[in-house]
């Protein structure tokens, strides 16, 4: 039978050259200064998990949900201002309810027989007016610049205004494939010139009617715009203008008067047409469509990461069915406008019905978001927060572990030296 000698037994013998004791004392003092200064980076940091060697399986999981919190939340902010749009869109409906019930009074009055042509008249002028409000609310009714209710707030190029094909500088067979305006800085009747300087790559464009300009570089003289099969979108910020040019662009030729900047003002649409567009006001044939993200996800794989909401036109003529509608200034016709306004009123009640229905799926996904997020950084918390407690108590012990660690290397150290007193 062999004995087993472990390290520390009494029968380990004294020596000078090796100090066992020391190092055994020195090893497990260095361990828990370790498991210190790990407790003391999870103590400051709060983080349970502060460097991946910690748990690299909860610091994945963990940072993937905080990824996905982070999308929540955005789309908890998303889903708040789908809630603002739709509030203000039912205002603007109830001003128009409030509207027609005058425009209804007015209409059953101008059907009496005792009225004159002329007090007729002056029921005919309030119910215009009250007319024209409507359609001035569904024209303004905005978010963010949205229109709300149908009305034409956007600018959009003239195609009308371009030379005939082949002839104008800046139509699609030279390469410019698209036009968008930004409206809050370009006027419907806003007219606009391009010019190109193929020796130093600029691309300028100058809004005539304002009379203001911006250059942007294209690249060095004889460099191709545009690769082959792709498209570049040149924006100009300044002027509210973005264009599309597609590889058709011709960088090795001159647009207009090149870089003759000073002269653009001179422009008068007739000489240099082959240059110059106008924009117009856009039109809004249809209801207003908005798509809100509610998700983390990808809205175009999965229609369930958005909410898509549609807002009625808030036009008289829509809302009565088309046409212009009647008038009162006939007993006939004022029969006429009492059902227009009939229909009007009962579009209308459709139309807050809608939003209203969208407001409380809304308010649902709201509070639906608010719930995931508050269960998925209770996850995270379990996987990445450090539990204070247990961490401070396991860091005491440590400590203590230290100072007795730091006494005993003291004590070995001082084992060799107990040999002198051999050769005194």
């Amino acid at each position: 039978m062999f004995n087993i000698i472990h390290v520390g037994d009494n029968n380990m013998p004294i020596t000078i050259n090796t100090n066992v004791s020391a190092m055994i004392s020195q090893r497990n003092l260095s361990s828990a200064s370790n498991r210190s200064a790990s407790s003391l980076s999870k103590l400051s940091s709060g983080s349970r998990v502060p460097t991946a060697k910690e748990d690299a399986a909860s610091l994945a999981v963990g940072t993937g949900l905080s990824v996905e919190v982070s999308a929540l939340r955005a789309a908890q902010v998303n889903a708040q201002q789908a809630s603002s749009l739709l509030q203000i869109a039912d205002g603007a409906f109830s001003q128009v309810s409030d509207i027609l019930t005058r425009m209804k009074s007015l209409a059953t009055t101008a059907q009496s027989g005792q009225l004159s042509g002329t007090e007729r008249g002056y029921l005919d002028n309030e119910y215009g007016l009250l007319r024209n409000e409507i359609d001035r609310i569904a024209a303004t009714t905005e978010f963010n610049g949205q229109a709300l209710l149908g009305g034409s707030n956007t600018v959009v190029i003239d195609t009308t205004s371009f030379t005939a094909p082949g002839t104008s500088e800046i139509d699609t067979q030279q390469g410019f494939v698209g036009y968008e305006f930004d409206a809050a800085k370009v006027g419907n009747t806003d007219s606009f010139a391009v010019f190109y300087d193929d020796s130093t790559g600029n691309i300028t464009v100058n809004n005539v009617t304002q009379g203001a300009a911006q250059t942007i570089n294209l690249g060095a003289a004889g460099d191709d715009p545009v690769q082959a099969g792709a498209t570049r979108e040149l924006d100009f910020a300044q002027i509210g203008l973005s264009i599309t040019i597609n590889n058709d662009f011709n960088g090795g030729n001159n647009i207009g008067a090149g870089a003759d900047i000073g002269a653009l003002a001179d422009l008068d649409g007739v000489a240099n047409a082959n240059v110059v567009f106008s924009a117009q006001a856009g039109t809004s044939s249809a209801a207003a469509s908005f798509s809100f993200q509610v998700g983390s996800g990808n809205s175009v794989l999965d229609a369930n990461n958005s909410i898509s909401i549609t807002i009625a036109q808030g036009s008289f003529s829509q809302l009565i069915g088309g046409g212009a509608g009647s008038n009162l200034t006939l007993a006939a016709n004022a029969a006429t406008a009492s059902d227009e306004i009939d229909t009007a009123v009962q579009a209308v009640n459709t139309a807050r019905a809608g939003i209203g229905s969208a407001q409380n799926r809304v308010e649902f996904a709201q509070n639906n978001l608010a719930v995931t997020i508050e269960n998925s950084e209770a996850a995270r918390s379990v996987l990445l927060d450090v539990d204070v407690s247990a961490e401070i108590t396991k860091f005491t012990s440590e400590q203590v572990l230290i100072q007795a660690g730091v006494s005993m290397l003291a004590q070995a150290n001082q084992q060799p030296s107990l040999l002198l007193r051999l050769l005194q």
